[in-house]
Order: C-alpha cells, then sequence, then structure tokens
C-alpha cells in the first residue's frame, strides 16, 4: 500500500483512504454486517490506515460499525477521520452532545483528523458566531482532536474565504478530472498547495460515474492505455496531484476494495499522453452533460 508524509503533521498516512459511506447493505436498508466486516479486515490487512465515517452516515450506525470492526486492532495502528454535521448543529449545545456522542460511538479517547462537515459560508458563519470552531479548537488543546479541519461544498469564494480564516491542519474537497471547475476545483486545489494545507479527496470518481462511459469517450483513453480500467484512471488523475494526500473511495463490493488496493499499490501517476486523453475526455463529457 503506497504510503504518503503529511509533512505539517508530521506523520504517515496509505494514500487511499477507505470511505465508510457506501458500506454494502442488506434487504433491510442497514449495514450488511458480514461483508463490511470482511472489507475492513481487507482494507486493514492491505495497509489502509485511514477510515473516513461521519455522524450521519448509514443513519448514524456507520461511526459505532467501524469502530467496532477495528477495535481488534491496536489503536496507534489507524486514525479515524469523523465529522460534526452542519446539517444538524444550531447551537454551541448541539456541537459539544454530537462530540460526546461521537467519543461514545467511536470508543476512543480521541478523534485523529476532525472536520466541520458539509462547510459553505452561511454555515460556517454559524460556526464562527456560535462559537463553534472555538470550541473544537478547545477540544483540540485538550487532546480529544489531533488534526482540525473541514469538508466543503460551496462556490471557490467561499472556500477561499474559509481556508484563509485560520491555518487548518487539512481539509477535504470534491476533485475529479471533470468537475476541475466546481466548488474549490482546481483553483482550491492549487491555493490550498500554496497555504501548506494537505488535501483529503472526496469523490474521485464521482460517485461512480466515471467508471463506465460511452465508447467514444472511453476510446480518447484506449488510444494511449489499454489495460487500466476507467475507476484507475479517475484515481490516478486525481493521484498525480501531490498535495491530494489522502483519496478517498467509497467501496461497497471487495472487488471495487481490490482493485484499489492494486491502484494503491505503486501508484503512477498520469503522463502527458494521458492527461491530453483526460483533457479530451472532460471536453466530451462536457458537451453531452447540462447538469453537473
Amino acid at each position: 500500500m503506497d504510503m504518503i508524509e503529511l509533512e505539517k503533521l508530521g506523520i504517515e498516512t496509505s494514500r487511499l483512504g477507505f470511505g465508510c459511506m457506501r458500506f454494502p447493505i442488506g434487504e433491510d436498508g442497514e449495514i450488511d454486517e458480514v461483508k463490511a466486516s470482511a472489507m475492513l479486515d481487507r482494507a486493514y490487512e492491505a495497509g489502509i490506515t485511514y477510515y473516513d465515517t461521519a455522524y450521519v452516515y448509514h443513519n448514524q450506525k456507520s461511526e459505532g460499525f467501524m469502530a467496532k470492526c477495528l477495535s481488534k486492532y491496536p489503536r496507534d495502528s489507524y486514525t479515524i477521520a469523523t465529522k460534526l454535521p452542519a446539517m444538524l448543529v444550531q447551537s454551541l449545545e448541539d456541537a459539544k452532545r454530537i462530540f460526546e456522542d461521537q467519543l461514545v460511538r467511536l470508543n476512543t479517547d480521541h478523534i485523529d483528523f476532525y472536520l466541520l462537515h458539509g462547510m459553505n459560508i452561511n454555515a460556517f458563519n454559524l460556526f464562527v458566531e456560535k462559537g463553534i470552531l472555538a470550541y473544537c479548537e478547545e477540544m483540540k488543546a485538550a487532546g480529544k482532536i489531533k488534526y482540525f479541519g473541514f469538508s466543503f461544498h460551496d462556490v471557490y469564494d467561499s472556500f477561499e474565504t474559509i481556508i484563509k480564516y485560520r491555518d487548518w491542519d487539512f481539509c477535504q474537497i470534491q476533485l475529479n478530472y471533470v468537475d476541475i471547475n466546481e466548488q474549490a476545483g482546481l483553483k482550491g486545489y492549487h491555493l490550498a498547495e500554496q497555504l501548506n494545507i494537505p488535501l483529503m479527496i472526496m469523490e474521485p470518481i464521482k460517485g461512480g460515474s466515471l467508471s463506465i462511459l460511452p465508447e467514444e469517450i472511453e476510446k480518447e483513453f484506449r488510444a494511449v492505455n489499454q489495460s487500466d480500467s476507467l475507476s484507475t484512471l479517475a484515481l490516478r488523475w486525481v493521484g498525480s496531484y501531490m498535495n491530494n494526500k489522502v483519496i478517498l473511495s467509497g467501496m461497497t463490493t471487495m472487488e471495487q476494495l481490490e482493485e484499489n488496493i492494486k491502484t494503491f499499490s505503486g501508484l503512477e501517476p498520469l503522463s502527458e499522453a494521458e492527461f491530453n486523453a483526460v483533457d479530451a475526455m472532460r471536453k466530451k463529457i462536457r458537451e453531452k452533460v447540462n447538469n453537473g
């Protein structure tokens, strides 16, 4: 498994992060614990050390399930990332209640990577006004949070305001080779790099939609690469930008996990010819799509 240094934080992590939002589910809509626990065991065995969950994932059951599965392993051998949900927090009391609940669910005395979840400028201003940002900083000073950041869903100008507000330990943005001008986009990538803030990347395969493309689009890539899957292409594109430290994948099947393990066991940055092919693919996709 490829590992990468987060120089700012003085730690090393796996380049591939296990996103715990898309565990396999049963007919009842609940997490299929047999399949999902097998996937988490395989991920740990393969060297994945970064596990990303959130308070709201899987009807608020992702955190507890993930913690139960990982509890058999030494706590210092993996890192937990979870999030304070902007959609459920309207007051400092809400934030305190949820954070304490998360420590219980995760069966831990600290959270390695803690994010303000789903930040837009209105939510961020509320978090500042209500003292929620200051509370998280207090929890970091107390050792209950190791690294403090935010995940982002808004336009670039809002991203610039939020990321410059304080010296964040890290932040999480959506980025893939189609959405280079959406939300923070590549412009946001370069700003974070300039500010020395490491990035965690979500939606690198755009929710799986870049894993299957029309033949006339895929042929642009096949002209220069006959072997990699389209999913691997999307992951390699994101991984070619070195400040994208952890690349998250919300995996639902063991087959997806195995393919990603293979991709991140000696990940190769895209060649110039492959970058050119991606540019041509992006143009064709944009010509076909009216709604992002």
